[in-house]
């Protein structure tokens, strides 16, 4: 498994975790569980983080690229 994306609170992985899947990319969200009661409070630094089969890698970081350049539009 391949770390593609890692974030500070777990709806951004939510998120992008549904386009992955929506692409046919099965995928895994870890984080801490106490990020899910206080996300300023986390023992993981980056507080959640997505990964995905080696081999889906690359198609995995193409969505995550997309999924970050619709936040910085939004914003």
């Amino acid at each position: 498994m391949k770390t593609v994306f890692t974030c500070a609170f777990l709806e951004d992985a939510v998120v992008l975790q549904s386009m992955l899947a929506s692409a046919g990319i099965p995928s895994e969200v870890l984080s801490d569980s106490m990020l899910d009661i206080n996300p300023y409070y986390s023992l993981e630094p980056k507080g959640a983080k997505i990964v995905v089969p080696d081999g889906m890698a690359e198609d995995a970081m193409a969505i995550v690229r997309e999924f970050e350049a619709s936040r910085h539009r939004s914003s």
